[in-house]
């Protein structure tokens, strides 16, 4: 049985120092998937082991964000594992900012990261950032 909440400990510790080409080569399935909230510009379906740095790429380049309190959680069985982050999400173009929390649900298979589905409290508020006064 794999530590799949060791395994997404690594794969954090790796993508948020800036390794993302190794975190996702190391720790993501070949058929991983990643599904982001409708409404905003990273929207839908990522698919492949490049997807968490294609979705970071969108919204990396919209808005500067930085990740405060971070908790995991694993399921008993450990397939899933759940991860919570207060986030703060400042617009690079009005410089309004909106901290929110963000919710994962990381499924895993075979010790490696099959899929990720993201939900966040206040989408529209984090759109709202982006308009001008």
């Amino acid at each position: 049985m794999h530590d799949n909440l060791a395994q997404m400990r690594a794969f954090l510790d790796r993508f948020q120092s800036g390794d993302w080409e190794g975190a996702c080569a190391d720790f993501c399935q070949p058929d991983f998937e990643i599904h982001e909230p409708p409404g905003l510009p990273q929207s839908g379906v990522h698919r492949g082991k490049r997807a968490p740095i294609e979705v970071s790429n969108i919204y990396r380049g919209i808005w500067d964000v930085e990740i405060g309190e971070q908790s995991l959680w694993a399921t008993r069985d450990a397939d899933m594992v759940f991860s919570r982050y207060i986030m703060k999400w400042t617009s690079k173009a009005t410089g309004k900012a909106l901290t929110q929390p963000v919710v994962e649900l990381n499924r895993f298979r075979d010790g490696k990261l099959a899929s990720m589905e993201v939900f966040m409290s206040d989408p529209i508020g984090l759109m709202a950032t982006l308009q001008q006064d």
